[in-house]
């Protein structure tokens, strides 16, 4: 129980963190932009505090993120000096997220890896029996969008567009485990395509 929350909360640090320091990065360049252009001197007390809050927020966001990367790693190379293995650090499937699953290619093996608690499996390469990137079509109608000429009537009228977008993109593992048969790791669109030709490298025969 006590492992379920470090893990819930290590994820929620996650989802909050990573949208911050995206925030409070272009606050804190747009307000310092601001001070250059316009000289401090022209900068109001709320003007200073929103830049010394977005600056803060920015730094703690960062500092949160190298700590849970070098966590990460420490993981990583203490299960290579407990098992044996070259598990690489620098390919984790699914980090920053706390549970992500490092490989060891050249003895065919990888480890399921809990950061928040220090836990870990070491499974081979043959538990894992599919992988496949996923996603969400999303089909919106935009009337008016397009003029469309109608033949013979001299006119025109507007012209339904069908507008399609792609999210929600993860890259979906099947295993050998009744229980958890799925490992889905959502990620974006480029990382999703990467580590699907990845797993064509990793799990080949």
């Amino acid at each position: 129980m006590k492992s379920c929350v470090r893990t819930l909360g290590a994820s929620l640090a996650n989802s909050i963190v990573i949208p911050a320091a995206w925030v409070s990065g272009l606050a804190t360049i747009g307000l310092l932009w601001g001070m250059i252009e316009f000289s401090p001197g022209k900068l109001t007390v709320e003007g200073r505090q929103l830049f010394l809050a977005s600056v803060s927020i920015f730094c703690l966001a960062i500092w949160h993120l190298i700590r849970r990367k070098r966590r990460a790693k420490a993981l990583v190379a203490s299960i290579n000096l407990k098992e044996g293995l070259n598990l690489d650090d620098t390919q984790l499937l699914g980090y920053p997220s706390p549970i992500f699953l490092a490989f060891d290619l050249s003895n065919k093996k990888l480890a399921q890896c809990q950061s928040a608690t220090g836990d870990y499996q070491i499974r081979d390469f043959t538990w894992v029996t599919g992988w496949q990137c996923e996603w969400q079509r999303i089909d919106s109608r935009v009337s008016g969008g397009v003029l469309q000429i109608v033949d013979g009537a001299g006119m025109s009228v507007p012209a339904d567009e069908i507008r399609r977008r792609f999210i929600g993109f993860s890259l979906v593992l099947t295993v050998a485990d009744t229980s958890h048969p799925l490992l889905r790791f959502p990620m974006n669109r480029s990382a999703a395509e990467g580590w699907c030709t990845r797993c064509n490298v990793l799990f080949k025969d």
